[in-house]
């Protein structure tokens, strides 16, 4: 009989743990500075399924408690693809707003299902149906300049008359990621613009200045025709919107063709200058799902849609709300066990 009621409340607490995690939230762990300093590297965020309508699985034949791998192996499954359920969210507490640190599925990745892709954290720049342009580093929505967060920072150069300025910074304002580049004690920084302005203060600097991408790169979203792009200077670019119609042609086609045929899994072919869409001559699109442009706090050190393009509303996860615990690998061990106590129970913002 005793056994029967350790099963009972074993499989009611397994029940309610999985309930939970799935429909109201759980705990991300930040493990890259893309959002320094808003969040660091180490911590701990709670994610608030609750936020945006908790999503249903999408595959239903997993392992609990599992990773997307087995325990001790590091290429099989903990899940099996035979049902997958359709895109379906409940319904919000809220609705995703500029500025948002939200958490999503990595929509680059390839050969997952949606809800076994990667965990990605960043910040919501732009909404359906916002047009989004970047110039020189500053970010503009429907043709009005957004304001700097104070926790964006960027890469900036900093000539000094000292060869010790990395460990005088990080004394002084904890500045961590950056260093020296050459002998003449010339460093480059990524640095928020309050954390600029106190370093140029500084007795021993010289000179402090925001560095900027002039030249085109190839590895922009979406490439091809736009290929003039680069990270600091951008767009313009119109976010897709559920609903909204779209005239298609073969110059503009880039855009949208992983929408068409990855997100929102239509057959599409392209013959001489005509698109074709599941077979039928097309020359409108509209949209099933919304779509999000998002960027890290950390603007040169970030892989944003910048480089792999829109979040679909699908991909969503929740809302990073506050910091559960945070462990400060600068730290190692002066600290008990590393942890930056700080930081524990703060609320992500906005």
């Amino acid at each position: 009989m005793i056994y029967k009621r350790l099963f009972f409340w074993f499989l009611t607490l397994t029940v309610s743990v999985l309930l939970l995690r799935n429909f109201v939230g759980e705990t991300f762990f930040i493990p890259s500075t893309s959002m320094e300093d808003e969040l660091m590297a180490g911590d701990f965020v709670w994610v608030n399924k609750l936020a945006y309508g908790p999503r249903f699985p999408e595959t239903v034949l997993t392992i609990p408690f599992t990773k997307n791998t087995l325990p001790f192996s590091e290429t099989t499954p903990s899940y099996l693809t035979w049902i997958e359920l359709p895109y379906f969210r409940l319904p919000a507490l809220g609705q995703i707003n500029r500025n948002d640190v939200i958490v999503f599925n990595f929509p680059a990745e390839e050969g997952a299902p949606t809800d076994k892709k990667a965990n990605f954290v960043k910040r919501c720049i732009g909404l359906p149906g916002d047009t989004i342009a970047i110039s020189d580093k500053i970010v503009s929505i429907n043709k009005k300049e957004s304001a700097l967060l104070p926790c964006v920072k960027y890469s900036y150069e900093i000539f000094a008359t000292i060869d010790s300025l990395s460990s005088y910074l990080y004394r002084r304002l904890h500045i961590m990621e950056g260093g020296l580049i050459s002998s003449d004690n010339k460093y480059i920084f990524l640095l928020t613009e309050a954390q600029a302005d106190s370093v140029s203060k500084m007795s021993n600097i010289l000179l402090v200045k925001r560095l900027s991408v002039e030249y085109a790169t190839t590895d922009m979203f979406p490439g091809g025709k736009f290929s003039f792009w680069n990270k600091d200077n951008y767009g313009p670019l119109i976010i897709p919107q559920k609903g909204k119609t779209i005239h298609l042609n073969i110059d503009s086609i880039e855009l949208y063709t992983r929408i068409i045929t990855v997100y929102e899994k239509h057959g599409m072919a392209t013959q001489h200058d005509s698109i074709f869409i599941d077979g039928h001559y097309a020359t409108t699109y509209t949209f099933k799902m919304n779509y999000y442009f998002v960027l890290g706090d950390n603007r040169d050190n970030s892989d944003d849609s910048r480089f792999w393009g829109f979040v679909p509303e699908d991909h969503i996860i929740g809302k990073a709300s506050f910091i559960v615990f945070s462990l400060n690998q600068m730290l190692g061990k002066s600290r008990w066990k590393g942890m930056n106590w700080s930081r524990c129970f703060t609320s992500v913002k906005y």
